[in-house]
């Protein structure tokens, strides 16, 4: 009786244990995560490639403009603190006020070229939204095919698509609401 008792006790935690083995591996199998290197993708991704190159060509041409501007400021400014026989009071005056106004306009391209809302930055996102709409549904249909219930960015470790069934929002939300 001791002795069947034993194996019992043993067939049960070995049953058990098989059992529990066979779960993880089951849950295993349905939570899939993948990760995507979102830095080698965009260094090896052609079409992403030659829109970079793109903005980069428009830049350089926006910063010769920009520098050529600084330049004609900066020789009027050392104009007028070289010491010139040749220029009179008013002379002076005029190019004071010449220096003043290539100033703002630079100021003013500096600003509609290169600040936060300017021609730039609206020019990379209408290069760069394209591709990356194309890059998020090619992630989104192969984490679908591929069953994955999370694809990760592996250099910023944000999540680049997750499963709805995985959303824990409502609950969380529904939690603090109480």
């Amino acid at each position: 009786m001791k002795r069947g008792l034993i194996k019992a006790l043993v067939t049960l935690i070995l049953g058990g244990l098989l059992w529990v083995s066979m779960l993880s591996t089951g849950m295993a199998q349905q939570l899939k995560i993948g990760y995507v290197d979102v830095v080698r993708l965009k260094k090896d991704y052609k079409e992403f490639m030659e829109a970079e190159a793109k903005y980069e060509k428009l830049m350089a041409v926006w910063q010769v403009k920009a520098d050529s501007m600084q330049n004609a400021i900066k020789d009027m400014s050392d104009k007028l603190e070289k010491p010139s026989p040749l220029l009179t009071e008013q002379g002076k005056n005029d190019l004071r006020e010449k220096l003043l106004a290539k100033q703002n306009e630079y100021q003013m391209f500096v600003s509609q070229v290169m600040g936060q809302d300017g021609e730039a930055a609206k020019k990379e996102a209408e290069l760069s939204k394209p591709l990356i709409d194309k890059i998020n549904t090619t992630i989104r249909l192969i984490a679908l095919k591929g069953n994955y219930a999370y694809v990760l960015d592996s250099t910023a470790g944000s999540v680049l698509y997750a499963a709805e069934a995985y959303d824990l929002t409502d609950q969380v939300l529904a939690e603090l609401n109480k």
